[in-house]
């Protein structure tokens, strides 16, 4: 094995520390200051209360972001995972710079081939990849992706490891810890296990026998059940947590093997190459190429041109090495087109997914910056020896020209990245905890309208005398019995048996009184309200010919409940998640409270301090902050519910109020910096119009 002088050595590992520090310093001059949507607000709710996310879960990223959700500095807990997910990503990069610097090793030219110049190339190659769009974009929040794309740059360490020691009696032990690796990484996301098919073909390309060999199998499988066996944990944690986020369970052998095989989601894994959801080329193939081009090859934006710099030094570092060494070029090449296939295949994406899947090409973008980091590494190489006999212009060029690329990405992202004073998920689940009744039981539909105010109660200790229902989550098996083992003087009081006669039912149509118990402030209404002494509901299915376990446990709370707790129903699911509830359901600003009245007028001064003098809308109207896609919906949404306030004052005739509360609403969320439909944006305009 050829050895690196001890100056290469020091400078090689001196420059891939910068590496990791220049990343990490730019991932936290934009992180996220606190969480954002989708998994952040979950998964940082996981590490606060170590608690067990749905599956596929992520529960190495739990354990490791536990300690530091509980360092006691910066300005939450969620900003500070944020950082590390960062110091994850930059390491990613660093890890790419070492991958790329180990080439020359495995082509037994190492201490020829590293010289100053190939090594700045290859950070410049790093950075690179580090300041790309996707990588970018998940280096700022804490989610599981960036700690996924570290393990495919542990995986091709080990693996050029592995290639240099083949010969070697002792090289079972890479086998191993390319075992172990894969075995962790179902603890991570499991997107990495999509890099088997290649691991393969490389053992295969480089000493076959190896395959043969006793000690190689065991090594492998060893470590790979080592790995996995870390799963195992989650075991003890399901069954002692007191975390919310815990709905699965998996605390007996049965539900964790339920739990891992994703039964709920499907079952077996999640392994259908057939029948597609999308067509192949035209739909799947195409949406990987998109992200690759992002991240790779794209001459539109700020960048212009310098997009496509990584895509040629990609090229560029793939034929340098076909040039070097045919076979370790080969197993690359064939590394990278089985991770592609395979991802494709395992994803089988529908066409127009609710969600982008970029996050999941995440471990091909870092094969491909390997090669883009040691294409760099080989040009500023080819530079230097050019100096020689052409003039210091052209080494200078070429200097000039590598420095580009890292460059070019870093102005063409930093503005859809920078994401320093993005506060609107946080600010949306406070708007909407702090203008709840006390002790509400607040309904929500779907991960943004739930975790971000899960979060803020667990871990940051606001307003934990309400109690949030996710109306999805309800429908899974035990919910109630679950939701009453946690919290004993919870509204429920169906036995098992009698929420199973309820779901029996075919077409049920039930009329129930509901007494109405408590005083008008009890009930959120003015004193001179005259009370009902009941109401009546039409209970029935509001899909297909039986109740939904959901249903079944509204109803329950509502016998149950008798008015003691307030219920209330997120705006964002629209007035027909209130089910057979929604003839009672009165608009308060993020939500509707059921009060014992039909169709009941709006409190204007209670729905006036909600939405404009209780709730802060921070970014809306900072032209500099972005509006991501999803926070333009929720923008939406606060014009949406001030909508009945400007009813209100419109119907007694005050133009003037009306114009002054939408005005106040569209200096705080100005409507030009959403994509409000024509319609909606009329409908707004002329409620305060004085004809109409």
């Amino acid at each position: 094995m050829a050895l690196l002088p001890e100056s290469v050595r020091s400078s090689r590992g001196a420059v891939a520390c910068f590496v990791v520090v220049l990343a990490a310093a730019l991932y936290w001059r934009t992180a996220y200051p606190t969480i954002t949507w989708w998994d952040s607000s979950e998964y940082s709710l996981a590490a606060g209360t170590l608690g067990v996310i749905p599956p596929p879960g992520s529960l190495l990223l739990t354990l490791l972001g536990w300690p530091v959700a509980h360092v006691p500095f910066g300005s939450s807990p969620a900003h500070v995972l944020n950082v590390f997910a960062g110091v994850l990503a930059a390491v990613t990069a660093g890890l790419v710079y070492i991958v790329a610097l180990r080439i020359p090793v495995a082509l037994r030219n190492g201490d020829a081939g590293l010289g100053a110049a190939p090594i700045y190339g290859g950070a410049l190659g790093a950075w690179a990849f580090a300041f790309s769009d996707t990588l970018w974009e998940h280096a700022i929040k804490f989610t599981p992706y960036v700690l996924t794309v570290a393990f495919p740059g542990l995986m091709l360490w080990t693996m050029l490891r592995w290639w240099e020691e083949a010969d070697h009696p002792d090289a079972w032990r890479w086998l191993a810890l390319l075992g172990l690796l894969f075995g962790l990484d179902f603890s991570v996301h499991r997107t990495n296990a999509l890099l088997l098919p290649g691991a393969l073909i490389w053992i295969l390309l480089r000493h076959p026998r190896s395959l043969r060999t006793p000690r190689a199998w065991l090594g492998g499988v060893g470590g790979l059940i080592a790995g996995l066996a870390v799963q195992l944990l989650i075991i003890p944690i399901a069954a002692f947590t007191r975390s919310p986020l815990n709905f699965n369970e998996p605390s007996t052998w049965s539900r964790f093997w339920e739990y891992v095989s994703l039964e709920q989601r499907g079952g077996g894994f999640l392994v259908q190459f057939l029948p597609r959801n999308a067509p192949f080329w035209s739909v799947q193939v195409t949406d990987l190429f998109r992200v690759l081009g992002a991240n790779f090859l794209h001459w539109t934006g700020s960048a212009g041109v310098l997009g496509v710099f990584p895509a040629i030094a990609a090229v560029g570092g793939l034929v340098t090495l076909w040039r070097k060494n045919r076979r370790l070029a080969l197993a690359f090449a064939s590394t990278l087109f089985l991770q592609m296939a395979a991802t494709v295949l395992y994803f089988n994406i529908p066409a127009n997914y609710f969600r982008p899947l970029d996050r999941h090409y995440l471990p091909v973008c870092v094969t491909i910056a390997v090669l883009v980091a040691y294409g760099m590494a080989a040009a500023m190489q080819a530079g230097t020896i050019e100096m020689r006999t052409r003039p210091r212009a052209f080494a200078a060029a070429v200097g000039v020209l590598t420095a580009l690329v890292p460059t070019g990405q870093l102005l063409g992202n930093w503005s859809a990245h920078d994401a320093s004073h993005r506060y609107f998920a946080s600010d949306f689940a406070t708007n909407a905890l702090q203008t709840l009744p006390a002790n509400a039981i607040f309904f929500t539909v779907g991960d943004n309208d739930t975790f971000p105010l899960m979060y803020l109660q667990a871990v940051e200790g606001v307003r934990r005398d309400v109690t949030i229902i996710n109306v999805s989550l309800a429908n899974l098996p035990e919910f109630a019995e679950r939701l009453q083992h946690r919290n004993p003087s919870f509204p429920l009081a169906m036995s098992r048996a009698e929420r199973a006669a309820w779901a029996a039912r075919v077409g049920s149509d039930t009329t129930l009184a509901i007494p109405v118990t408590g005083t008008h402030e009890d009930l959120g209404l003015a004193l001179a309200t005259t009370l009902p002494k009941s109401i009546a509901i039409r209970v029935k299915p509001q899909q297909g010919t039986r109740m939904l376990p959901a249903e079944i446990t509204l109803l329950d709370i509502v016998r149950t409940n008798r008015w003691k707790r307030p219920l209330c129903f997120a705006i964002t699911g629209g007035a027909e998640q209130m089910l057979w509830l929604k003839a009672y359901g009165r608009p308060e600003g993020l939500f509707w409270r059921i009060v014992p009245q039909v169709d009941a007028h709006p409190d204007e001064a209670l729905l006036r301090s909600n939405l404009l003098a209780r709730s802060q809308y921070r970014g809306y109207a900072e032209s500099h902050v972005r509006i991501d896609e999803f926070s333009e919906r929720i923008g939406m949404l606060y014009h949406f519910a001030l909508q009945p306030l400007l009813a209100a004052d419109r119907a007694r005739g005050d133009i003037g109020r009306c114009r002054e509360d939408r005005n106040a609403l569209r200096e705080a969320v100005p409507p030009a910096r959403l994509a409000i439909p024509a319609d909606m944006r009329k409908s707004i305009q002329s409620l305060c119009s004085a004809a109409r």
